[in-house]
């Protein structure tokens, strides 16, 4: 199974059957994190299991609102803290959510607002902090979940979900060309169809309360990535929302077009005025070149 096939196969899975992973899923979940991709492989990460009445100790402490949707496990990932931390474990925790789709596991980001309370929740004993939690497991039949809808603190409602997959913003309204604003030229003379492709995998990356806070500015054979800061969405995550739109995009670029890049963190020095708003800081960048 390609990166594009896992992407678009997988489920962000909020209901789950009360069913453990066999260890030796589990044992397939700890592979698969030594196998991921990383925007730094040298920040020292570390991944764990936690099981049992995991869902219970973390209800009101993780999540959105304090949900931790009771799952029967929920995978743990710790990191140092080094320069961009967040957006590296973004970047390897979406690449894990993917290998857990390609084994018929279902995942759910689930928020972490402090991580030594979690710690103290579920015996965890690390200097570590905690950078991603994931809950874990089987999902139910989608036709009894419902779906969040969060607007702003005062607009939320629940409501009957037709499918998996949320709503996503359209290609031609995350990417622009040269400065913002402008359109992208889809046809191949202008974008090749590998980063067209990329780009959409891109937008299938997972958000949390499907903010979507990146966007993208071709300039100069370079595509720069951008993002704000969301109402209701911790610094933390959208760093981690970052990563995982990093990964979507690298992965499906590789799979199409070889090694290429790799994304580097901050400005780069070939570009002009891209006329972006003042709420937009550029945070990564990526030579289409080389």
């Amino acid at each position: 199974m390609n990166y594009m096939e896992k992407m678009e196969k997988r489920q962000s899975t909020r209901e789950f059957r009360r069913k453990e992973l066999s260890e030796e899923q589990k044992d397939q979940i700890r592979r698969a994190f030594f196998e991921t991709k990383r925007l730094n492989p040298e920040i020292d990460v570390e991944m764990m299991i936690a099981d049992g009445d995991a869902g219970v100790r973390l209800e009101g402490l993780a999540g959105y609102g304090g949900n931790s949707f009771m799952a029967p496990d929920y995978i743990v990932i710790l990191s140092d803290q080094d320069e961009n931390y967040m957006v590296n474990a973004g970047y390897l925790t979406e690449d894990l959510i993917l290998s857990m789709t390609e084994l018929g596991i279902d995942g759910c980001w689930i928020t972490v607002n402090d991580s030594d309370y979690v710690k103290t929740a579920l015996r965890i004993d690390s200097p570590k902090e905690i950078v991603a939690l994931i809950a874990a497991g089987f999902g139910k039949q989608e036709h009894r979940l419902k779906r969040l809808d969060i607007f702003n603190p005062s607009n939320v409602h629940y409501r009957e979900r037709e499918g998996h997959v949320a709503p996503k913003i359209a290609q031609d309204d995350i990417a622009y060309y040269g400065v913002w604003g402008n359109k992208a030229d889809w046809s191949e003379n202008r974008i090749a169809p590998q980063v067209d492709h990329a780009i959409y995998a891109a937008t299938l990356a997972p958000s949390f309360l499907n903010r979507q806070p990146y966007r993208f500015i071709f300039s100069n054979k370079i595509l720069i990535l951008l993002a704000r800061k969301e109402e209701m969405v911790t610094e933390n995550d959208t760093y981690l929302d970052i990563g995982a739109a990093m990964l979507n995009f690298a992965a499906v670029m590789e799979d199409e077009n070889g090694p290429r890049g790799p994304w580097k963190m901050g400005i780069p020095d070939t570009i002009g005025d891209t006329k972006k708003p003042d709420e937009y800081e550029i945070y990564a960048y990526y030579d289409l070149e080389h």
